[in-house]
């Protein structure tokens, strides 16, 4: 199943991943500098909040894309971990999982919390855990990881 849903989206795509790697930065406007040098910073700058803004992306095809840059012959380690970013005054709690082997991670799967704790739920790790395991065959993984407070409320 694709990542978008049609062509001109999935050119964006392509675009975005190489002004991504160039930047080495997860800013839009910073990435925009790399994006397209035919129109100004700002437009491309636009053109990325737009389409993410408005286009419905399939992330479990992100997921499979993902895996499938990582070898195949090593073995996977899974981390859980609940982040939290402050934006002026508002707090965005995020669950993560990321996925990775030796000192490579990659951003695996998350959500978005919607509580004011900042505190994940059984539920809410175990639904990710599972998104991860439709993606990456139980044999593959060597161990996973998470702060002991999970382990405490999952048991």
């Amino acid at each position: 199943m694709p990542i978008v849903d049609n062509l001109a989206r999935k050119k964006f795509v392509a675009q975005f991943v190489i002004a991504l790697i160039k930047s080495r930065n997860v800013q839009f406007c910073e990435i925009a500098h790399h994006l397209n040098d035919k129109v100004k910073t700002e437009s491309n700058e636009i053109r990325i909040q737009d389409f993410f803004r408005e286009v419905q992306i399939n992330y479990q095809g992100v997921a499979e894309l993902l895996i499938n840059v990582l070898p195949k012959d090593k073995k996977l380690r899974i981390c859980v971990d609940r982040t939290e970013w402050n934006f002026g005054v508002c707090a965005v709690n995020v669950l993560m999982i990321l996925v990775g082997y030796g000192d490579v991670q990659i951003p695996f799967y998350w959500e978005l919390l919607d509580n004011r704790s900042g505190n994940s739920n059984a539920k809410d790790r175990i639904n990710l855990l599972d998104l991860c395991l439709k993606v990456i065959n139980k044999e593959r993984i060597e161990l996973i990881l998470g702060d002991r407070k999970f382990v405490k409320k999952m048991a």
